[in-house]
C-alpha cells in the first residue's frame, strides 16, 4: 500500500460522511436511483395500458356526421392522456399529504412538529399538487375542444372563458386548479401535523368535483354513480398514494407501514365495493362483452382485484421482514404493486373519455331528478320504492359497525356500557338512511312537503338520537391511548383544537342551526340543491351537521371544550324555539313559491297546487318539533338533576372528610352556617 493511499483512507475515515459513512450513501442514493426507475417504470407501463385502451375502445376513432363539425382525434388523445396524467399528480398529492398529516408522529419533543420524514412527503406532495393544478389548467382547453369537437387552435380566450364560467366541466377543472394551488400553497409552508392535515383536506377536496361533471353525472341513475365514484375516487387515493409515500420514503417506517396497512384493507374494501357500484350503474350486463367501455370496465376490475392480492400479500409477508430490518421485499413487491395500480389509472383515464354503450336517452324529469317521476303520494310507495344513496348507506354500515365494535371491546375489557346509547345509535343512522333511501328521499325531490319532513328527521330527529348515543366518549374509551398518536390522541386533540372551541359557542351553534332553516329556503340554495347533486348532498350533511352541532351544545353528553349551566341551555333551546316557529309560520303564510322554477319545470301531474303544498311544509315544520322539544325538555330535566345530585355527593363526601379529619372548616357545610351566623350578627 502506497503512503498517498494510506493518507486518503485516513483522511477519508476522519471526515464525515467518508469510508463507511460514504459507502453508507452511495447505497442509499442507489437504493433511491432504483425506486426512481421503478416509478418511472410503473408509470410507463400505465401509460401503455393507456395507449391501448384509447386505441381499442375507440375513444379517438371519428366519425364524419353530415352537417356537423368534425372532431380532431388529436384533442381526443390528449384528452384521454392528460386524465391520465392528472389522476398520477392527484394520487401523489393525496397519498403524500395524508402520510405525512396521518402515518408518523410528531416530533419527540413536539409532537405537533413534522418529522423529517413527514415534511419530505409534504413537500413531495406540494410538488405533485402544483403538477396536478398544471395539468388540470392545460386540460381546460383541451376539454372545450373535445366536447364541441374543435381542433385546439380553434379555442379562444373568449370561448375559454364562458367553458369555465357556464359549463359544469370547465367549472370543475377550474376548481380543481383553484384547490390544488391551495394544498400545494399550504404543503409548502406547513411544518407542523395540523398544517398537514389542513393540506390533505384541501387535496381531498380538489379531487372531488370532477367527479360531479363526466359519464357517471349524465346517466339516468346518477345519485347511485356519483355517490359510488365520489367513494371510488377517495379511496382509491389512499390505497395507491399511500402506497407511493410509503415506497419514496427514504427510511424503513414501520410504524407508518403499520398504519397504512391497517386502513389499506378499509380503502380497498371500499374500492372494490364502489367499483361494482358505479359499474353497474353505468353498463349492463348485456354490454359487458359487446360495448369497449364494459371490457375496459371490466379490466380495470381484474386490475383492482389482483392488485388486492398484492395487498394481502403486504400485510402477510413484507411487514415482518421490514420489522425484522428487510425493505427488499417490500421494495419489489410494491413496485409491482404500483405498476398495477397504474394500468388501473390508465384504464381508468381511457374510460373518461371513451363513449359509453347507446342507450335509449332518459326522459327530462329523470335525468333531471335521477331517477323516473314517482307516482301519486302513498304510505306503500314511501316504505317500500326505495332509492339508495349510497354514500349515506356506506357511512350508516361503517359507523354502526365501528360503534358496536367499540361496544364489545369495552365489554370484553370487563367495562359496562348503557345498552339505550347502542340502540339510540342505531336508530338514528335508521333514521338516516329511511330518510334519505326509501320512497320519501323521492318524493322529498317533487313535493315540498315531503322535502321538510326529510329536512325536520335530518335536523332535529336524527341529531337528538345520535348526540345521546355519545359516540365520543365511546371512542376515548374504546381506542388504546398511542404515546406515538394515533386516533385516540386525534380525537382529543380535535375536540381541544380551535376549531372546536369557536363552533361550541353557544351563540355560534344557534346561528349555524338557525341558517338551515332561514338561509336554505329563502335564498335560491333550495333550487340550486334541488337541481345539482352536489348542492343535494350539502344540503343534507348540512342539516345533520348543523343540528348535530346544536345538540351537542343543548344535550350533548360527550366532552366538549365550553362546558355550558343548565339555565343557559334551557334559554338557548327556547330561543331555537321562537324562530323555528316564525320560520314555519312564514311558509304558512307565504304567497310566494320557493323554487318556482323547478317545480314547474318537473310538473309532476298529480300534484295540484304547489303553494298550498308549501303551506303544507310550513305546517309541517312548525308542529313537527314538538315530539323532539318534549324529548329535549325529558333529557335537560334529567341531565339537571343527575348533576344537582353528583354535586350534592360531592359535598357530602368533603363533609365527611372533614368530620374525619377534625377539621370543620373545611366542611362547606360548615362554611356555609358561618356565614349565615355572620349575617344575623350584622343585621343585630
Amino acid at each position: 500500500m502506497t503512503a498517498s493511499t494510506e493518507t486518503s483512507q485516513n483522511t477519508a475515515a476522519t471526515i464525515p460522511g467518508g469510508g463507511a459513512g460514504s459507502r453508507g450513501g452511495q447505497q442509499a442514493r442507489h437504493r433511491r436511483g432504483l425506486r426512481a426507475l421503478a416509478v418511472a417504470a410503473a408509470v410507463l407501463a400505465g401509460l401503455a395500458v393507456a395507449v391501448i385502451a384509447l386505441d381499442l375502445g375507440g375513444a379517438v376513432d371519428v366519425a364524419d356526421l353530415p352537417g356537423l363539425s368534425t372532431a380532431d382525434p388529436t384533442v381526443t388523445w390528449a384528452a384521454g392522456l392528460l386524465k391520465y396524467g392528472y389522476d398520477l399528480a392527484m394520487l401523489a398529492a393525496v397519498g403524500c399529504m395524508i402520510a405525512a398529516a396521518c402515518f408518523l408522529p410528531g416530533r419527540k419533543g413536539d409532537r405537533a412538529r413534522l418529522t423529517g420524514q413527514s415534511w419530505r412527503w409534504l413537500r413531495v406532495g406540494a410538488v405533485a399538487s402544483g403538477i396536478w393544478a398544471a395539468v388540470a389548467l392545460v386540460s381546460l382547453p383541451v376539454d372545450f375542444a373535445n366536447s364541441f369537437a374543435r381542433p385546439l387552435g380553434g379555442v379562444t380566450a373568449l370561448g375559454l372563458w364562458s367553458y369555465v364560467g357556464q359549463y359544469e366541466q370547465g367549472q370543475a377543472l377550474g376548481l380543481t386548479a383553484l384547490l390544488a394551488i391551495a394544498a400545494a400553497v399550504v404543503a409548502a409552508r406547513a411544518f407542523t401535523i395540523p398544517g398537514a392535515v389542513l393540506a390533505a383536506a384541501l387535496a381531498v377536496a380538489a379531487a372531488l368535483p370532477p367527479v360531479f361533471t363526466g359519464h357517471s353525472a349524465s346517466n339516468g341513475n346518477h345519485q347511485i354513480a356519483v355517490d359510488g365514484l365520489l367513494i371510488h375516487v377517495i379511496a382509491a387515493a389512499f390505497w395507491a398514494g399511500g402506497l407511493f409515500a410509503l415506497f419514496i420514503a427514504r427510511r424503513d417506517p414501520l410504524a407508518a407501514a403499520r398504519r397504512y396497512s391497517a386502513a389499506a384493507v378499509f380503502a380497498y374494501a371500499a374500492v372494490g365495493f364502489s367499483g361494482l357500484i358505479v359499474f353497474c350503474a353505468n353498463v349492463n350486463l348485456t354490454d359487458l362483452w359487446t360495448s369497449s367501455y364494459g371490457r375496459i370496465a371490466l379490466a380495470k376490475l381484474v386490475v383492482l382485484a389482483i392488485g388486492g392480492v398484492f395487498g394481502w400479500a403486504h400485510r402477510r409477508a413484507t411487514l415482518p421482514r421490514i420489522a425484522a430490518g428487510d425493505r427488499s421485499v417490500f421494495t419489489r413487491l410494491a413496485a409491482v404493486e404500483l405498476g398495477l395500480m397504474a394500468a388501473a389509472f390508465g384504464l381508468a383515464s381511457s374510460l373518461s373519455v371513451t363513449p359509453p354503450p347507446s342507450e335509449e336517452l332518459p326522459d327530462p324529469n329523470t335525468a333531471l331528478l335521477g331517477f323516473p317521476t314517482p307516482g301519486p303520494l302513498s304510505f306503500e310507495s314511501i316504505v317500500l320504492d326505495w332509492y339508495p344513496s349510497v354514500l349515506f348507506c356506506t357511512a350508516a354500515l361503517a359507523l354502526v359497525g365501528g360503534y358496536v365494535a367499540g361496544v364489545v371491546r369495552l365489554r370484553r375489557r370487563g367495562d359496562s356500557w348503557p345498552w339505550y346509547r347502542t340502540a339510540l345509535w342505531i336508530a338514528g343512522w335508521a333514521v338516516i338512511v329511511f330518510t334519505t333511501s326509501s320512497g320519501l328521499s323521492k318524493y322529498g325531490m317533487v313535493l315540498f312537503s315531503a322535502h321538510m319532513v326529510q329536512h325536520m328527521a335530518l335536523n332535529m330527529l336524527a341529531p337528538i338520537l345520535l348526540v345521546l348515543a355519545a359516540p365520543v366518549t365511546l371512542a376515548l374509551r374504546a381506542l388504546k391511548p398511542d404515546r406515538a398518536g394515533g386516533p385516540r390522541e386525534w380525537l382529543l386533540a380535535a375536540i381541544h383544537s380551535r376549531w372546536s372551541r369557536f363552533v361550541s359557542r353557544p351563540l355560534v351553534a344557534l346561528f349555524v342551526y338557525l341558517t338551515s332553516l332561514y338561509l336554505m329556503y329563502f335564498t335560491g340554495m333550495f333550487e340550486w340543491g334541488m337541481r345539482e347533486h352536489f348542492g343535494h348532498l350539502f344540503i343534507t350533511m348540512h342539516f345533520l351537521a348543523a343540528g348535530s352541532l346544536f345538540f351537542w351544545v343543548i344535550i350533548g353528553p360527550d366532552p366538549k371544550p365550553r362546558p355550558l349551566s343548565y339555565p343557559a341551555k334551557v334559554l338557548l333551546y327556547f330561543v331555537s324555539i321562537v324562530f323555528h316557529a316564525i320560520f314555519g309560520l312564514t311558509l304558512m303564510m307565504g304567497t310566494n313559491l320557493i323554487a318556482v322554477d323547478w317545480y314547474t319545470q318537473i310538473a309532476i301531474p298529480w300534484v295540484g297546487d304547489l303553494l298550498a303544498d308549501q303551506r303544507a311544509g310550513g305546517g309541517i315544520a312548525w308542529a313537527f318539533g314538538e315530539i323532539p322539544s318534549l324529548i329535549i325538555i325529558v333529557v335537560l330535566i334529567a341531565q339537571w338533576t343527575r348533576s344537582e345530585e353528583r354535586e350534592g355527593r360531592r359535598i357530602d363526601r368533603i363533609a365527611e372528610r372533614a368530620a374525619a379529619s377534625g377539621r370543620p372548616e373545611d366542611d362547606p357545610h360548615e362554611v356555609y352556617n358561618a356565614y349565615l351566623d355572620g349575617l344575623d350578627q350584622e343585621r343585630r
